[in-house]
């Protein structure tokens, strides 16, 4: 994770971008490791997906426990 300190604030890069494709969801997400997902239409990262659907959350289940156990 990278984060910058600036005038009244911090930003922060985020840890990892994903296709999350491989797990069952036509979606691209970025993680950060404590603010968490943001999932994307596309890899460009023009539209945010505000409310994700049930398959997209169980997609970034998927991966999240191979990141937890090492293997992603």
């Amino acid at each position: 994770m990278t984060c910058i300190p600036i005038k009244n604030g911090v930003v922060c890069c985020h840890d990892d971008f994903v296709n999350l494709a491989p797990y069952g969801a036509k979606v691209w997400m970025s993680w950060h490791n404590y603010l968490g997902p943001v999932f994307y239409r596309s890899k460009n990262c023009i539209k945010q997906i505000d409310v994700p659907s049930k398959k997209t959350w169980d997609a970034f289940g998927k991966w999240h426990k191979q990141r937890k156990e090492g293997k992603g």
